[in-house]
Parts: structure tokens; C-alpha cells; sequence
């Protein structure tokens, strides 16, 4: 810049925000390829704006291989101001939000596909009517999202957050059942325990063998046989089984979603608990609040026998002991 007088002075350009944001993508995402996917860009945007601010910087921030980034040095010190810069911005952005009378604008919600597809969204139509100042951005993938801004507000899933400035309780118990269709039994037999098992088709989900937690848990039906269907969507894997096709392992609310299906005489392969979870400065935003208070209400396990921490058998789902089930401690 030209002054005056005609001496020249240097003028320091700020740092953009938006390269600070994809730079924290891609060192908390592992990859420029997974910050991209997570941003909505393509890989050579995510690594012009990361060019740019290495140049404002005047440091290497990250090694790139074929494998992935490494943080340099330099990367470890900036990713410690940016996250500190990410949380301060959250929190900024909560607070203003904060001031609402009403619950709008817009909710973004992660879960599950099969949590999404046969808890949340049949919900969905009183929920809306009750607050039509609300839009619900309903999104789901393989990859807990990070909580924060530009990513979920709201997160239901079988992974409890460790970042302590998350807040997350557990909703529900997910008893994950052997079943099969009428039509199946009546030509194939059912199968009398787990050995016999190895002895029918198996239809299975991709996220039961891929995700550490769930290998172990269903390693004993897993090591039987090999699948003839392997899916990662739940709602295949659910009208597969209620087709013939054979034998798959689902929450024991299947049996309520199609009359087709029967529950096995199988004791259940695995129970998995059921997360809800939100930033803490979210508490303070009716809109985020408003949603929270709806998601404890579908997995209401009064209501919901399935949804309990003990497992209940589906012949027992319309059949509550008298008086109703009863209350259940919710931490």
C-alpha cells in the first residue's frame, strides 16, 4: 500500500476464516479427501485453500502421502489455536442463537440409517406441525460426525462422545435379534439354536463386520457362514428378510415394521446402548433444545419396550404386565 508521502508500507493480510475451517477439517478428518466429503467440496478446493494459508502463514502446516497428512510442527501448534478458535466461534454463534423466543432455523441431525429410517423419521410429521419455525437436516453416514460448527447439532448413535465439552446420555438399548420370514420358515425350517444357523441363508450388514465394537458381538454368527447378501443399508437388509430371502440379525422393533417377519428362538446376539449427544453451549438455543426434548421422547422406553435396557421378547411388545412396564433410571 502507497501512502501519501510516497513511502510504501506492508500491510498484513488476515488470515481467511474459511482456510482456518478447512485446515481444522482436514487435521481432525485424517485426510483432504474425507474433509472434503464432510465439507461439500471437492479435494482440489480443500487443498487451494490449504496452499493459500501455508503461503499467509509462512509454514508447512501438513505432510501429505499416499496414506494420508501428518501434521508438521508448525500444523500441531496451529491445529492447538484453531480448535481453541473453533470452540470460541461455537459458543459466539450459540449464544446469539441463544437469544431466540422460539424454536427455528435450521437443526442438523446425525444418526444411524436404521435408527434414522425406523425410530426418527415416522416422527417426524406431529413434530414439524408442532414447530413449524424448524428445518431438519436429516444426514447419515458410516463416520460419527464431528459436533460443532458446521457439522451435527444433534447426534444418535452407538458411539458415546469422549470431547468434554459434548454432552451425551443414553436413550436407548438396541437387542439385536435373529429373524426370518414366515415364507422362509415354511419352506426352509427354523432353525432350532445357533448351530443351526450355518445351515440357512444369512443376510447381513456391512457395519456388523467393519466397526470394531460390533465384531466381537457378532462373532458367533459371523464365523457360521459366509453371508449370500451383504448390504450397508438397513432398510435392504430389513425387506431382504421380509422377502424369503433368508436370515438376518436386526433390532427387535423389526418385528413391528413387517408383519412378514418372525423373531427366531434365538436369545439375542447383541445389545447396544443407544447415545444421544449435543454441544454444551447448545443447551441455551431453543431450537437445539426443542429437537433434544423430541428425541428423548421417541425412545421413551415406557412407551417403547424395545427401546429397554432388559430385553423384551417382540411376543411381548403389546402385551405390558398390568400397570404398564415400569419406569426405567435414564442417566
Amino acid at each position: 500500500m502507497t501512502t501519501k508521502d510516497g513511502s510504501e508500507r506492508l500491510v498484513r493480510e488476515l488470515v481467511d476464516w474459511s482456510d482456518l475451517r478447512t485446515f481444522y477439517a482436514v487435521a481432525t478428518a485424517g485426510s483432504m479427501n474425507a474433509a472434503a466429503e464432510q465439507m461439500g467440496v471437492t479435494q482440489s478446493a480443500i487443498s487451494k485453500r490449504l496452499g493459500q494459508l501455508e503461503l499467509r502463514l509462512g509454514a508447512r502446516l501438513l505432510d501429505r502421502s499416499p496414506t494420508g497428512i501428518q501434521l508438521t510442527e508448525a500444523g500441531a501448534e496451529a491445529l492447538d489455536h484453531v480448535t481453541t478458535m473453533m470452540r470460541a466461534s461455537q459458543s459466539l454463534e450459540n449464544t446469539l442463537k441463544g437469544h431466540e423466543t422460539k424454536p427455528q432455523g435450521e437443526v442438523k441431525i446425525w444418526s444411524n440409517d436404521g435408527v434414522l429410517a425406523y425410530c426418527i423419521t415416522p416422527n417426524l410429521g406431529g413434530f414439524l406441525a408442532e414447530h413449524p419455525g424448524l428445518r431438519l437436516s436429516i444426514l447419515s453416514d458410516r463416520n460419527l460426525p464431528k459436533q460443532g460448527q458446521g457439522y451435527a447439532d444433534v447426534v444418535v448413535g452407538f458411539d458415546q462422545p469422549k470431547q468434554a465439552e459434548v454432552i451425551s446420555f443414553p436413550v436407548a438399548t438396541l437387542h439385536y435379534c435373529a429373524f426370518s420370514s414366515r415364507d422362509y420358515i415354511a419352506t426352509y425350517g427354523s432353525p432350532a439354536g445357533m448351530l443351526d444357523v450355518g445351515q440357512h441363508r444369512i443376510l447381513n450388514h456391512a457395519h456388523y463386520t467393519e466397526n470394531p465394537g460390533w465384531k466381537d458381538k457378532t462373532a458367533q454368527i459371523a464365523g457360521l457362514v459366509e453371508p449370500t447378501i451383504l448390504t450397508d443399508c438397513s432398510a435392504s437388509l430389513l425387506n431382504a428378510t421380509a422377502a424369503g430371502a433368508g436370515i438376518a440379525v436386526m433390532p427387535s422393533y423389526a418385528s413391528r415394521l413387517d408383519s412378514r417377519l418372525v423373531a427366531l428362538p434365538i436369545p439375542p446376539l447383541a445389545s447396544v446402548k443407544v447415545w444421544l449427544s449435543f454441544h454444551e453451549s447448545a443447551r441455551r438455543v431453543p431450537r437445539i433444545r426443542t429437537v433434544v426434548t423430541w428425541m428423548r421422547d421417541i425412545f421413551d422406553r415406557r412407551k417403547n419396550p424395545w427401546f429397554r435396557e432388559e430385553y423384551v421378547p417382540p411376543s411381548l411388545f403389546d402385551a405390558p404386565p398390568i400397570g404398564g412396564w415400569p419406569e426405567e433410571k435414564v442417566a
